[in-house]
Parts: C-alpha cells; sequence; structure tokens
C-alpha cells in the first residue's frame, strides 16, 4: 500500500525492500516508549500489514559466542499472524590476537 507515512525507504544490501526499526537493549524506557510510539504513528503495523521478519544480533561474553536469529511472520487473510520456522546462526568468537600470533 505504499510507503508509511512521512517515512521513505533506505535500501539495505541484500535485503528485500523494508523499513528497519532498530531497537537494542541500551535504549533507556524513554526511548523504547517514543520507538513504539514510532511504530504506531509510521503505521509500520497497521491493517494493511501482511509480514514481518524480526532479527537479533547476540553476544554472549560468557560463553564467547554471537548469534544471529531471523523469525519470519504473516499475517493471513482471517487475522490470524503465523511465524515461520526460525533461521539460527551461532559463531564462536575468536580473539584476533592469539588468531594472529598463531600464524
Amino acid at each position: 500500500m505504499g510507503d508509511p507515512y512521512g517515512f521513505t525507504q533506505t535500501p539495505l544490501a541484500q535485503h528485500t525492500p523494508s523499513y528497519p526499526l532498530l531497537v537494542t537493549t541500551q535504549m533507556s524506557r524513554d526511548r523504547s516508549v517514543d520507538q513504539l510510539i514510532l511504530m504506531s504513528d509510521g503505521r509500520y503495523l497497521s491493517s494493511t500489514t501482511s509480514s514481518m521478519t524480526l532479527r537479533l544480533v547476540s553476544y554472549n561474553a560468557d560463553a564467547q559466542s554471537l548469534a544471529f536469529v531471523r523469525f519470519p511472520f504473516e499475517w493471513q487473510d482471517a487475522g490470524v499472524i503465523v511465524g515461520g520456522p526460525p533461521y539460527i546462526l551461532a559463531l564462536p568468537v575468536l580473539a584476533y590476537s592469539s588468531y594472529a600470533y598463531s600464524r
């Protein structure tokens, strides 16, 4: 149905055309509320929304690992939200210094 009100699309390499919204764990409570208002006012989610993809990136210092998770969601005609299979990628964190000196 076109662009969300007051927004223009910024193309991202290797992504389908969309309107990404960044939310981090470092955001204050007030900033998080601002993001929710933005989603509502900008009509990120509206009666014309047909799909949404949630992407999460996480770093665990104790486990020395990175994780990337992608959850697709689709709205069916009856209003039911169906989640597709999640994509999960876990990567070990390698210290550059130990790798560089081992060569």
